[in-house]
């Protein structure tokens, strides 16, 4: 397959190298308004801007998002309002729009104009809705297990007047993570260590976490946004454990097809398999990146420096460029066709 201006570019970065990969680096920014974000960033070329899910935060995927970095990507984890290093919305986190509203400020304030859109569970919704709003600026989007379907829709209604719903999802939710924690308890300690350094700013924020939760459960008509991306050509590929007792795999095909994208099946994936196996979604995104996003960065990016604004904040934060890593997923993983 022939290679686009912009792969070249990313495998000159990727093939540069390095006496050490670097890691992700914890940065504050203060947005216009005031607002405090908190940003997990890491590597240089195409900006590839991750959201995290709930009760989480940018700097828990660090090991992940290092290797994707050495694949030609810049990184920018953005801490959502109320998690990680981020101050939350007050009142107005009790509504969902308010969370697209902080992340395109965040877009808007680091002079991103083209990227990749990576969002697990909460951030699959979030980064959905962000491109929705801005296909212009989406490259591709990717969510990961994302809070979107039809199903997921229709329960997510029906829980404004069947209260036993809720506190349901919170258990499917607290099971399915035991045991992803369980299979993945070789990682545990390392996301301890990710996470203590905002542990004491995350205790500060815990009053702001059940409107985030809140939030991400009532937002509403997920298929509608999926269906604008499609319409507006934003190339859609939905990876999904197909053992994901919170969001069920259903889910992920109906916003496939709603989207006109890419189904992506992460074979016995739970909720959170991209956390129990730091190779496997840089190894997923190295794979599409020799088919539907590789093209997708061909047709909607001229190059990388188009991805950034004049003097962009997001070029100066952090210019390491990382060495690439030989990945071995623990996963497998396959493209499901989709109903025409």
């Amino acid at each position: 397959m022939a290679q686009g201006t912009v792969r070249d570019e990313m495998d000159a970065i990727a093939d540069a190298t390095t006496t050490k990969p670097p890691r992700l680096r914890r940065r504050t920014v203060v947005l216009d308004d005031g607002h405090r974000v908190g940003l997990s960033v890491c590597g240089e070329g195409v900006p590839l801007v991750m959201i995290h899910g709930v009760i989480a935060e940018g700097m828990l995927y660090a090991r992940t998002l290092r290797r994707l970095a050495g694949a030609g990507f810049k990184v920018i984890a953005v801490d959502s309002a109320g998690h990680g290093r981020t101050a939350g919305l007050g009142r107005k986190g009790w509504g969902w729009e308010a969370y697209i509203d902080l992340h395109e400020q965040v877009l808007d304030h680091l002079g991103i104009e083209r990227a990749v859109f990576v969002g697990h569970s909460m951030g699959g919704r979030v980064v959905v809705e962000l491109a929705a709003r801005n296909p212009e600026r989406a490259i591709a989007v990717l969510p990961v297990n994302g809070a979107i379907g039809g199903l997921w829709d229709q329960l997510t209604g029906a829980a404004r007047y069947v209260p036993f719903l809720f506190p349901l999802g919170i258990g499917l939710l607290v099971t399915d993570t035991a045991i992803g924690a369980l299979q993945g308890r070789k990682q545990m300690g390392a996301l301890a260590r990710l996470a203590a350094p905002s542990l004491a700013q995350r205790v500060r924020e815990l009053p702001s976490l059940p409107a985030a939760i809140f939030a991400t459960a009532t937002a509403r008509d997920s298929l509608d946004r999926l269906r604008a991306l499609g319409h507006a050509g934003v190339p859609v590929m939905v990876l999904h454990g197909d053992r994901d007792l919170t969001i069920w795999f259903t889910n992920a095909r109906q916003a496939a097809e709603a989207a006109g994208g890419t189904l992506v099946r992460i074979e016995g994936g739970l909720h959170s398999w991209l956390l129990e196996d730091a190779d496997s979604l840089p190894a997923v995104i190295g794979s599409l990146l020799d088919g539907v996003l590789g093209e997708a960065l061909a047709e909607r990016t001229p190059s990388i420096d188009a991805c950034y604004g004049p003097e962009a904040l997001a070029l100066t934060i952090d210019r390491p460029v990382s060495k690439p890593y030989q990945l071995e997923p623990s996963h497998h993983w396959r493209i499901e066709p989709l109903t025409p």
